[in-house]
């Protein structure tokens, strides 16, 4: 099984294959709504990414599965700011080609206003979110699957 492809439940912390997993769940509750949400941060010799897929059932809540790893620490924060978003991408574009239907948004922690440093890789971020054909949401826009991530790469 492709690494990739491994993610965890948040209320158990169980392993699945996030493939077969949405599968499963999709054919059991074909009305949910797919979001995918990416967050990064630096900690002392490491980057840790968080990638989040959220399985929203209207008036249900979200059922959520992760993704968290360490890389080796990205110096470059726009490097680091892109390199979390296409891991995003990344993820919604296995699913596409797994049969699977598209994230309704990908969620990025990017804020349009040019007073935050992630404003320098912001318009570069949602081309390429937009331009793989996904719907974007950022800072300003309440991406609500940011902030699971955001918790994930600070436990």
């Amino acid at each position: 099984m492709e690494q990739k492809s491994l993610f965890r439940k948040m209320h158990s912390s169980a392993e699945v294959d996030f493939i077969a997993y949405l599968k499963d769940y999709l054919l059991t509750f074909p009305e949910t709504e797919i979001m995918i949400g990416c967050d990064s941060q630096n900690y002392a010799e490491s980057t840790i990414y968080a990638i989040v897929i959220a399985m929203y059932r209207q008036g249900k809540g979200a059922h959520v599965l992760y993704r968290r790893w360490k890389a080796s620490k990205e110096l470059v924060r726009s490097t680091r700011l892109l390199t979390e978003v296409w891991n995003a991408i990344e993820t919604a574009e296995m699913m596409g080609a797994n049969g699977l239907p598209k994230p309704v948004w990908i969620d990025i922690d990017l804020n349009p206003d040019p007073r935050y440093k992630s404003n320098e890789v912001f318009r570069q971020a949602v081309g390429m979110v937009e331009g793989m054909g996904y719907k974007v949401r950022y800072k300003t826009m309440d991406p609500m699957i940011t902030y699971a991530a955001d918790y994930l790469i600070k436990v």
